[in-house]
């Protein structure tokens, strides 16, 4: 897969997560306004762009993108391999389709659609099967956070795939992305200590997997060109899971580009 083998401090990863925002005419004109910047065409040397589009456009994006350094992703997939299961969207697919990455366990999908921490998991190993790197998103609810629960909740939906982490020696990237689900899409954004602490508190967990060095941390919920820079004093993130500021190309080259 294009750039997901180099160095983990080496670059920075930068996410855009269209949910269902985009219509085929609105991409168009992203992709007009990406095509009157040459220095995007040619990619940059620490900093790495994906575009998680959803299911409807993935094979219009792909078929633009493949001559792009940007990477493919899907913002969910299924958990069925194949068969009878209407609107599902296969890991398969996302392999003919050169798909470099696939979100899972948004709290929009845990929440609206009902997905378990197991399912996700589920979702989780597959996708590794597959080779192609999964985005693990992690978060609590802003009364979570006011109990002081923060850290529990973030254990509790890592649990299961650290145990399994204990267990796997292949070499795909992992991201988990921590998402404060108060932070989405609201300006609401953690204090710079509540996240060394938290990123802090990830990277230990973390550290005594065998494949502690493929994994690396994301940060997501009302990242915009006014937050970044926050984000980016933080040590232990390698990138940025971006919403809906990722949806006009200004507004996302602002934020790649700070």
């Amino acid at each position: 897969m294009k750039y997901l083998d180099q160095e983990k401090m080496a670059i920075k990863y930068y996410f855009a997560n269209w949910k269902m925002y985009q219509s085929f005419a609105s991409i168009k004109n992203f992709l007009k306004e990406y095509e009157k910047n040459s220095n995007w065409q040619s990619g940059f040397a620490n900093k790495i762009i994906g575009i998680a589009a959803s299911y409807e456009h993935l094979y219009y994006v792909q078929s633009f993108y493949k001559k792009t350094p940007f990477l493919l992703g899907a913002q969910d997939c299924s958990h069925f391999i194949t068969g009878p299961y209407t609107g599902q969207f296969s890991i398969q697919s996302l392999v003919e389709m050169k798909a470099s990455f696939c979100i899972v366990g948004h709290s929009e999908v845990r929440k609206f659609l009902g997905q378990s921490n197991e399912l996700i998991v589920l979702k989780f190993k597959l996708l590794l099967a597959a080779n192609i790197s999964p985005i693990f998103s992690i978060g609590e609810s802003l009364v979570q956070k006011n109990e002081g629960m923060t850290l529990q909740v973030l254990f509790d939906q890592l649990e299961p795939l650290l145990n399994f982490l204990q267990s796997y020696h292949g070499a795909v990237k992992i991201f988990i992305a921590y998402e404060p689900i108060y932070a989405i899409g609201t300006g609401i954004v953690p204090s710079e200590n509540d996240l060394k602490k938290i990123f802090y508190f990830l990277n230990n967990l973390i550290k005594e997997v065998p494949v502690a060095k493929n994994v690396m941390f994301l940060y997501g919920g009302s990242v915009s060109a006014q937050t970044i820079l926050q984000f980016q004093k933080i040590e232990e993130i390698s990138g940025f899971l971006i919403g809906k500021a990722s949806i006009d190309f200004q507004e996302l080259k602002k934020i790649v580009e700070l």
